[in-house]
């Protein structure tokens, strides 16, 4: 081969790279998702779907994780 076909093959790589770099593809899903319903929080085995004492045991465990209360208790 000689240097002036190898130049213009080198350049014709290096412009077809440079284009498919500037090509966008589409970001939009073909279709939307249609998931499942999420279970609720308090509908498993422990609380049985009793959110009322779902909630009192949220409370209890962010009280027992609140660092003013805990310091006051060991006064």
């Amino acid at each position: 081969m000689n240097a002036r076909k190898l130049t213009t093959m080198a350049a014709a790589v290096a412009a077809a790279a440079a284009l498919a770099g500037c090509t966008e593809l589409s970001q939009e899903s073909a279709r939307s998702y249609m998931g499942k319903e999420d279970a609720k929080a308090y509908a498993g085995d422990q609380f049985k779907g009793d959110k009322q004492k779902w909630e009192q045991s949220l409370a209890t465990r962010a009280a027992s994780q609140n660092e003013y209360l805990r310091t006051q208790a060991a006064k």
